[in-house]
């Protein structure tokens, strides 16, 4: 889920970087923040950029921020962690401490101090725990891949203080073979899908969701898990769609002194994992 938060965000701030305001190239420099934190787990990543400018080629490291001290403040729990950069990975910031861990119905604040003395700041409230209770497919079980079977049928617990379920499904090898379909888009001449795959725009009261067979995009070692996520995150998704094709600079961000999302999540207990062969 990090890689779509993070891509989404990147697709964004090429174009809000400009304001179209004053000139149709001035550069309006604004921090962009991609943090997603999750119960259970330690501060895995806050990713802060600059926005780029519309006339040139944007590349996340040449806009990387690097120098900003990072904190994760608990708001109703005892809770500071101060994250480190990593330089192998610039403009990312985590937690080496493996103790200090988010935990399910607690809401936290994000605190950014960049070296030129700006400031961004967020809050978020983390999904309540929950549970995966049927799927139609058995855990570590091998399974055929069949078209014409009927589509697989997961279902789970509520959780509470989310926005929507998130279904996740990921291909675990990392040389697997890649699925065979007959439409065009998956011919040898185009990408390869992504090896993690969202069902998005679930309502926020439905506890189960449908997975097509023609959904999959690669045989191998395969987990299906569901994600409680939280109101950021889920009103930019639900922005980020209804603006396909229009105004992305319209997006409303839940971050203060800048852009981008800042939410929280809690996974499922009881993914499932299966073996898909031809």
């Amino acid at each position: 889920m990090k890689n779509l938060l993070y891509s989404i965000i990147i697709i964004s701030i090429s174009v809000i970087g400009c304001d179209e305001s004053a000139s149709p190239f001035a550069y309006d420099k604004q921090i962009v923040v991609t943090g997603l934190i999750e119960a259970g787990r330690s501060v895995d990543t806050v990713k802060l950029v600059y926005t780029g400018e519309v006339d040139k080629v944007y590349n996340p490291s040449s806009y990387a921020i690097t120098n900003a001290v990072v904190r994760i403040i608990g708001t109703d729990v005892a809770f500071i962690d101060t994250l480190v950069h990593d330089p192998i990975n610039p403009g990312r910031y985590y937690s080496k401490d493996t103790t200090k861990v988010i935990q399910a119905t607690k809401t936290y604040s994000l605190d950014i101090k960049t070296a030129d003395g700006k400031s961004v700041t967020a809050i978020a409230t983390v999904p309540d725990t929950f549970s995966m209770i049927f799927a139609t497919v058995i855990n570590n079980s091998v399974i055929r891949y069949n078209t014409e079977n009927p589509v697989n049928f997961f279902a789970w617990t509520p959780s509470r203080l989310h926005g929507t379920y998130l279904p996740t499904v990921t291909s675990v090898d990392s040389a697997a073979a890649r699925i065979p379909k007959s439409f065009i888009r998956d011919t040898t001449g185009f990408p390869p899908p992504d090896k993690i795959g969202y069902r998005i725009g679930l309502p926020k009261e439905q506890t189960y969701t449908e997975l097509p067979w023609i959904f999959l995009g690669y045989f191998g070692t395969t987990r299906f898990d569901i994600y409680a996520v939280d109101e950021n995150y889920t009103q930019f998704l639900n922005q980020f769609a209804a603006a396909q094709g229009g105004e992305l600079r319209e997006i409303r961000y839940s971050i203060r002194g800048g852009l981008g999302v800042f939410g929280a999540r809690t996974k499922a207990k009881g993914s499932i994992t299966v073996y898909i062969t031809p």
